[in-house]
């Protein structure tokens, strides 16, 4: 948008003011995002998830590595702008406002952006491929709610221990935090870089750490030192789960499985094998066995 002369900005605001009020087009706007609001509120509850934007603080505290670097001023998309600094409650997951409080302000940048004037970058943190917004919350609830799919920003990006796409909710946060300890604890960002081991269920990360230290001490000769924890793990990828990621790639399995992960799949199977074993065909069948995968698995996950 190119930039207005005083005097030009001086009338506009004028006009802003003179139509500022409870039956203007930016009030039947507001309006409309709170019933929005209202509706995917009621979603939310019945289908057990919060409606509100992601916290900064919270996931920084957990993923968050290095010194912040500035990108400075970008074009980014809206929809990736999911969370706040500190009014993460104040908008749901689409950005739309939560409370009438939030009426005036909203209303005077719908008016601003009616009128076409000009509006400055908001500023926003980068975490993964998630953006929290530091100031324009307005601005950005504005755009969203008409439609707009990329804002300029100011963006400062942090480094994240692990991977955040724009699909995060905060019900999500839990197991977030938990494979940000497990990458934490195994250095595995470190030791296995770009390799996803997500599991769905923070609980179970204690029984793949369990499974990754057997590697110290497989197939030594007598009196051999325990391998160091790095090449354990190293060994434990390259034998075992890369080879096993390899087979459930190639029949989809996956496919059937869309809450659940890959490492879910891996660690039911290692844990299961014995239970399993007594579904498969016999040693002389087992070249069958890869192509199959997809048939024997489905009925017991």
């Amino acid at each position: 948008m190119k930039d207005l002369d005083a005097e030009e900005l001086q009338r506009r605001n004028a006009m802003i003011s003179a139509q500022f009020g409870s039956d203007s087009p930016a009030a039947r706007e507001f309006n409309r995002a709170r019933s929005k609001v209202f509706l995917r509120d009621i979603v939310a509850f019945l289908r057990g998830y919060r409606n509100h934007l992601l916290s900064f603080e919270e996931l920084s505290r957990a993923v968050a590595v290095g010194e912040p670097v500035d990108l400075g001023v970008q074009e980014i998309p809206l929809d990736a702008v999911r969370g706040s600094v500190d009014r993460y409650r104040d908008f749901d997951l689409a950005f739309l406002p939560k409370h009438s409080g939030l009426r005036d302000r909203w209303e005077r940048v719908a008016t601003a952006r009616q009128h076409g004037l000009p509006m400055p970058p908001i500023e926003v943190y980068k975490l993964g491929d998630l953006y929290f917004v530091r100031d324009g919350h307005h601005r950005v609830s504005v755009c969203r709610s008409r439609g707009d799919k990329t804002i300029q920003a100011r963006v400062i990006e942090l480094t994240s221990r692990v991977p955040l796409h724009p699909d995060l909710k905060p019900d999500d946060l839990p197991r977030v935090e938990a494979y940000a300890d497990f990458v934490r604890l195994t250095r595995a960002d470190e030791i296995l870089p770009g390799v996803d081991l997500q599991l769905s269920k923070p609980k179970n990360y204690a029984r793949l750490v369990r499974h990754i230290a057997i590697f110290r001490y497989l197939n030594l000769a007598p009196g051999e030192t325990p391998r160091d924890w790095p090449e354990a793990m190293r060994a434990w990828y390259e034998q075992l789960y890369r080879p096993m990621l390899e087979i459930i790639e190639r029949n989809g399995i996956m496919e059937q499985f869309p809450e659940r992960t890959a490492t879910d799949l891996y660690l039911w199977i290692v844990t299961n094998f014995r239970r399993l074993n007594k579904k498969l065909p016999h040693k002389e069948a087992l070249p069958e066995l890869e192509r199959d995968l997809k048939h024997y698995l489905a009925p017991f996950w």
